[in-house]
C-alpha cells in the first residue's frame, strides 16, 4: 500500500502503483477519463470517482489527525483509540469533529465542482 495525495489535503491509502496515481487524482477531482487511458488508468480514474462519492456521500471522511481519507467506521475507531479523556467536554468534541470534517470535506468538493 502506498499513500497517495488526492488533493493537497486529502490522502489515502491504496495499492495502485504509481504510473496510475494521476489517472486517480483526476477522478477523485471530478475530470472525465481520457479515451487513451489503458484499463489500468481507466480503473485508477474509476477508483477515483468512488472515492469521491463515498466522501460526498459520508461513507468515508478525512481523519483530522493526518488527512487520511478513511471510512466513517474507522474514523470513529482512531478518535476513540488511545488515551481518551472522560471529561463532558471532550466528548462533545469527539462528537461534533467528524461532522465537522465531513463538512469541510463537502465544501472542498463542492470547490472543485466548480473549478
Amino acid at each position: 500500500m502506498m499513500v497517495v495525495d488526492l488533493t493537497e489535503n486529502v490522502l489515502v491509502n491504496t495499492p495502485i502503483p504509481s504510473a496510475n496515481h494521476a489517472a486517480l487524482r483526476s477522478g477523485f477531482a471530478g475530470y472525465p477519463a481520457n479515451p487513451r487511458w489503458n484499463a489500468a488508468k481507466y480503473s485508477a480514474w474509476k477508483t477515483g470517482r468512488q472515492l469521491r462519492e463515498a466522501l460526498a456521500s459520508g461513507q468515508m471522511v478525512v481523519r483530522s489527525t493526518d488527512s487520511m481519507l478513511v471510512q466513517a467506521n474507522e474514523q470513529d475507531d482512531h478518535s476513540n483509540s488511545g488515551n481518551a479523556s472522560t471529561s463532558k467536554q471532550a466528548k462533545q468534541a469527539k462528537q461534533s469533529k467528524p461532522s465537522q470534517l465531513l463538512h469541510k470535506a463537502k465544501r472542498m468538493l463542492a470547490a472543485y465542482q466548480l473549478a
